[in-house]
């Protein structure tokens, strides 16, 4: 991807050698499969232990479940329709001297009809991290230096390629947009300046689909880093998480900011544990709400956990096999 106008983006995995990515908005239903980027062990030679291995499915109630979506290694960032059909992603379409280009793609959750929707902007500007609006045919995305002073973008466009749209730029910083089931905000982890001053760490903001009322929701977090913000199916409740790897934790606070505190590592009296066994980080809300899906950081080998909202000092471990990045859960499709 051309990120060299990003640095703080260009987020190694630790231990994985792959890009972070984020969840999208929870759309409410059923529990249905999650989507993720799937890692495999790195070839010898390689100063990684795992590295990324395309898209891939499983069903968190099923051992044995899992399935390839898609083949390509540097597919990333992948986000489900409200409607449970349909996975977008971004996948490098050029390479070069001077970096790589990513597009975005959509294809069926049962792996057919793969269709690029988008090539880059600009200059070889890359299109990354998609989200979808609650309609399911437009999606938000991150143009990386498609603006005259080399910062990125937020646009929109539908999925066939038509209506481009730029939403917001100016901070210097944009990424991991996720669009409210109600269609009327955007969050996304910022980085801007303040008084001439560029803001000491990440942190989540918020932005209405017209560009309006942009809001830091997370002030007091100036030191610490904020990412992957994700919906809750009420749209009521945003999920991120804040610190690296295994230092991470999921955060949640209303959709206004309010309320804001540590979900993980949370003591009997809210407070937060130390030492930690493990680090969480890429929540995602279950359809049917009540709990979410993180990854577990212990060292190299990122594990998924479900972590009841009720309940959160007692995550579920999932199939140990399974080892992967940014899930997304999809809603089962309504029926006929």
């Amino acid at each position: 991807m051309n990120l060299r106008f990003l640095p703080w983006l260009v987020i190694a995995l630790l231990g994985a050698g792959i890009l972070s990515s984020s969840a999208g908005a929870a759309w409410p239903g059923r529990n249905g499969p999650v989507v993720y980027i799937g890692l495999g062990p790195a070839p010898p030679g390689v100063a990684v232990s795992y590295v990324a291995a395309g898209l891939r499915t499983f069903d968190p109630d099923v051992p044995g479940s899992r399935t390839q979506l898609t083949e390509d290694n540097t597919d990333r960032d992948p986000k489900v329709s409200p409607d449970g059909r349909r996975v977008v992603f971004s996948r490098t379409i050029s390479r070069s001297f001077e970096g790589s280009t990513s597009g975005i793609f959509v294809v069926n959750i049962d792996g057919t009809g793969l269709t690029q929707v988008t090539a880059g902007g600009p200059g070889g500007a890359s299109d990354v991290e998609p989200a979808f609006y609650p309609s399911g045919n437009r999606i938000a995305f991150v143009r990386g230096s498609s603006e005259p002073e080399g910062r990125p973008g937020l646009y929109s466009v539908r999925l066939d390629g038509t209506g481009l749209r730029r939403v917001f730029s100016g901070t210097t910083g944009i990424r991991a947009p996720a669009v409210s089931p109600s269609g009327r905000q955007i969050v996304f982890a910022c980085r801007y300046l303040r008084d001439g001053f560029e803001i000491n760490g990440e942190h989540i903001c918020s932005i209405r689909p017209d560009g309006s009322h942009r809001r830091d929701l997370t002030r007091r977090f100036d030191g610490q880093p904020a990412f992957d913000p994700d919906f809750s199916p009420s749209g009521r409740t945003i999920a991120f998480d804040v610190g690296p790897g295994v230092a991470a934790d999921v955060f949640t606070m209303r959709a206004n900011g309010a309320r804001l505190g540590a979900l993980t590592n949370r003591g009997l009296r809210g407070g937060r544990t130390f030492p930690r066994d493990l680090g969480y980080d890429d929540p995602a809300f279950a359809p049917a709400g009540g709990s979410l899906i993180a990854v577990a950081r212990s060292g190299v080998r990122p594990r998924f956990v479900i972590v009841p909202l009720g309940d959160a000092a007692h995550p579920r471990r999932l199939d140990a096999s399974i080892l992967g990045r940014a899930p997304a859960w999809a809603p089962l499709p309504p029926g006929p």
